[in-house]
């Protein structure tokens, strides 16, 4: 299944974006940010179908693609508050493969795909216990939380390090509230640093999401995924 996913996005990418001249890192981003974009919707459209997701599933994934791209990813993309646009921030080839007014969705759909799966380990560890869906329960907001901050330092350190950008380079954000004037490294990832504002953002977004799906829960009980 994953070979026939990857062929059939490499096809495509053949296809619509072989005079993008991208460079076998920049193909190799786009194939994928393309990829984790679609996942979701393939799966919320199957399942849809096979009528095997609970209407709770469904408001967390939109209340999440609402945090996303309100809470930083259209800032980031258009540099709305002091940044610059992401055009500005990568090469010509990333922006024919990604152009700007498409960044923001593509990226929200990656980061509800994130959020999925966040939600789906806590269930998973919590399956033979009481539901942490039913009242705060700092077990299930750590393994939200450390999900969250390990997939994105992979984001920054292997993903984005072609367009993130330089202190100042970056918009404010309201999830990014400290902006690019306070942003130090906090670490480096071979050569990739590892900032204070991109892992802010998910650091905000947890308390968010758990208060969010246990809002959802008791309001309609996941029956199902």
């Amino acid at each position: 299944m994953i070979l026939f996913y990857t062929s059939f996005w490499f096809l495509v990418f053949q296809s619509f974006f072989g005079n993008c001249n991208l460079n076998g890192d920049e193909y190799w981003l786009a194939l994928r940010l393309y990829a984790a974009a679609s996942i979701p919707v393939f799966i919320l459209g199957y399942l849809l179908i096979k009528r095997r997701i609970s209407k709770g599933t469904i408001l967390i994934l939109i209340s999440s693609f609402l945090i996303v791209s309100l809470g930083w990813e259209l800032w980031l993309t258009y540099g709305l508050a002091g940044g610059l646009p992401v055009d500005q921030r990568r090469s010509t080839a990333l922006t024919c493969a990604i152009p700007v007014n498409l960044n923001w969705f593509l990226n929200s759909l990656a980061d509800v795909l994130m959020v999925w799966i966040g939600i789906f380990l806590v269930r998973w560890f919590y399956k033979n216990k009481s539901s942490p869906f039913l009242a705060w329960n700092w077990g299930a907001f750590f393994i939200f939380l450390i999900w969250f901050i390990l997939q994105n330092i992979y984001i920054e350190a292997f993903f984005y390090n072609l367009q993130l950008g330089n202190n100042g380079d970056l918009s404010w954000a309201p999830m990014h509230p400290l902006g690019s004037w306070y942003n130090p490294t906090l670490f480096s990832i071979v050569g990739s640093p590892i900032t204070l504002q991109a892992q802010s953002s998910w650091i905000l977004m947890t308390p968010l999401i758990y208060s969010t799906s246990i809002y959802f829960y008791k309001k309609y009980p996941f029956q199902s995924i």
